[in-house]
């Protein structure tokens, strides 16, 4: 898990399957810290998910972020 420059996509229909695979690899993201898991795209073009803060996920922001603890949808597929 990096951190990573990426921005808000739209979240694919099968969100809660990514999200469920997402805490089984960082489990540490379930604590109310003020951070939502967000599906995202980097900067080199990967589509992810990672931790944002709630007030940008929320807002549908388009700009680019720090995203942390991204991981790519390839390896969350795994874990379905």
């Amino acid at each position: 898990m990096d951190n990573k420059i990426a921005k808000n996509r739209p979240s694919p229909k099968n969100e809660d399957n990514y999200i469920a695979a997402y805490l089984k690899q960082n489990p540490g993201a379930k604590k109310q810290d003020g951070m939502d898991i967000s599906a995202v795209k980097a900067k080199d073009g990967t589509n992810g998910h990672g931790l944002l803060p709630q007030d940008i996920n929320r807002g549908h922001d388009t700009d680019y972020h720090r995203v942390i603890n991204f991981i790519p949808d390839s390896e969350l597929k795994k874990h379905f």
